[in-house]
């Protein structure tokens, strides 16, 4: 008994020890975020029809943990919940109480002993603006961004980073017959090249969805650099190519850019940087039967343009008003929710300023035109103005809102306008 006695103080003794070294190697965190949602006419332009007029809480609960097993090896979980309130059950993702892996994912370092790293599971995938690649999972203001596959991070001296990419977005039915998966696959190098300065971004991606037969090649560059002086620029473009549809032999041909300027007066109060961008997705052109010339979304963010031009360009079918000027604007989507951006351009201006040290703002207008509207209808999608404006209460919780209008121009039937009012709270820890 007194051998026991012992043996269980030597062990109590040991446990803080223990538990202190195992702490070490974890961390943990997460975040709540609470939004009220005000939304009008965001998809129909149409204030005598009520079923795209919303006004509801959602809710998004986030808990991760991370494990560093060895000095290459450690893993990473983060368990999600969003809701639009409590008993909606035809939200897709986002059906009431639904807790989801968001992420889950394996990172090994030194890659059998390599300079590689190895990364499999599920995990987002954020490069650029979003302009190409960043949401996986789109589907009604994106519940989750995630992907499932494999990554291998390879250096390229102290200056480049290659990464090759295989990951599934959509697997539909596991079985294939039919082949029915969307996947995703290519090589993202990004550099830093002493003698140009900035960023360069260069991408060679695969974006096959078999049920349309689809099998299309991307090919893109990005530069951006942010000086000394105040001045920043971005400038992204991709050329799309390979199969539109195999089974009926169209092909793809889509040029894509996206164009961004800023200036920030860093000598004046409230530091204010004056911006302006244009973006263009170039739309098909029906004179040319065997050629596609939509632009692909491939997985380009809601964010990236703001929220309420995403939820316009939602897939909903015939119920949305881009039928108008483009009535097959989703014939290239499969996955209900998308946000299927192409055959517009936008040409933007703004302002953002730290207006405290708490509290900043930003405002934006753009000028949204038609690529190639059906016959008869004119090219003038509408002005979107959009309003932004966060407070850092404190280190871990901050307060926001967003409002955004569209006032619609002659490429649509109906013409009230569409806005969105937001309001949010945030608590990470």
């Amino acid at each position: 008994m007194k051998k026991f006695l012992l043996l269980f103080l030597v062990l109590f003794l040991c446990t803080p020890a223990v538990a202190a070294n195992w702490t070490d190697n974890i961390e943990m965190g997460g975040d709540v975020r609470f939004r009220w949602y005000k939304l009008n006419n965001i998809w129909d332009f149409n204030d005598d029809t009520n079923f795209d007029n919303w006004e509801t809480f959602r809710l998004r609960t986030r808990l991760h943990v991370k494990a560093k097993i060895s000095d290459d090896i450690s893993g990473f979980v983060q368990l999600a919940n969003q809701t639009y309130g409590n008993g909606i059950s035809d939200a897709g993702d986002n059906t009431s109480n639904k807790i989801f892996v968001d992420n889950a994912y394996i990172t090994v370092d030194n890659f059998f002993g390599s300079n590689f790293k190895f990364q499999a599971g599920r995990m987002n995938l954020i490069y650029g603006s979003g302009f190409v690649l960043f949401d996986g999972n789109s589907q009604f203001a994106s519940t989750s961004i995630y992907f499932d596959g494999v990554k291998i991070a390879i250096p390229l001296g102290d200056n480049a980073v290659l990464d090759t990419l295989y990951f599934l977005d959509e697997e539909n039915s596991r079985a294939n017959n039919p082949d029915d998966d969307i996947t995703l696959g290519g090589l993202y190098l990004t550099a830093k090249c002493p003698a140009m300065g900035g960023k360069q971004e260069i991408y060679a991606l695969n974006r096959r969805d078999e049920t349309l037969s689809k099998d299309i090649w991307m090919v893109g560059l990005r530069l951006s650099d942010k000086f000394e002086n105040g001045l920043d620029y971005s400038g992204e473009v991709a050329y799309q190519m390979g199969d539109w549809n195999e089974r009926q032999n169209i092909d793809q041909e889509a040029l894509g850019y996206k164009l961004d300027a800023g200036f920030t007066l860093k000598d004046a109060t409230m530091t204010p940087r004056l911006f302006c961008g244009y973006m263009s997705l170039e739309g098909d052109d029906r004179s040319s039967t065997d050629t596609n010339e939509r632009w692909d979304v491939f997985y380009g963010g809601w964010p990236q343009f703001g929220d309420l031009l995403a939820w316009k360009y939602v897939n909903v079918g015939p119920a949305n008003a881009i039928t108008d000027y483009d009535p097959n604007y989703n014939e290239g989507s499969t996955t209900g929710g998308e946000a299927v951006y192409s055959n517009i351009s936008m040409a933007s201006v703004g302002i953002s300023a730290q207006l405290t040290s708490k509290l900043s703002a930003k405002f934006t207008y753009g000028l949204l035109t038609v690529d190639e509207p059906i016959a008869g209808v004119d090219d003038d999608f509408g002005d979107y103005y959009q309003l932004q404006a966060k407070y850092g209460y404190s280190k871990n919780l901050s307060f926001a809102i967003y409002t955004a209008m569209i006032d619609p121009g002659k490429a649509f039937v109906n013409d009230d306008q569409a806005y969105e009012f937001l309001v949010e709270t945030n608590l990470k820890f």
